[in-house]
């Protein structure tokens, strides 16, 4: 569990490890609903491209 900065802070780090952990549920979760047809290709594939957008940007945004 990621440790919270005496300021209240939570370092960017942790932010990209609790994004890249969802966005590895995400796909596992997906694929089991749209094998079940519970969920549509299209919806689940927006999904995951909006998480991982969201692992990329706080990539690039610890970078600077």
């Amino acid at each position: 569990m990621a440790q919270i900065n005496p300021d209240g802070a939570i370092p960017i780090s942790a932010l990209i490890a609790e994004a890249q952990r969802e966005l590895d549920l995400r796909r596992q979760f997906y694929w089991a609903r749209v094998r079940a047809g519970k969920m549509r290709q299209a919806d689940a594939d927006k999904r995951i491209t909006l998480m991982a957008a969201i692992v990329k940007r706080l990539t690039v945004t610890a970078a600077l």
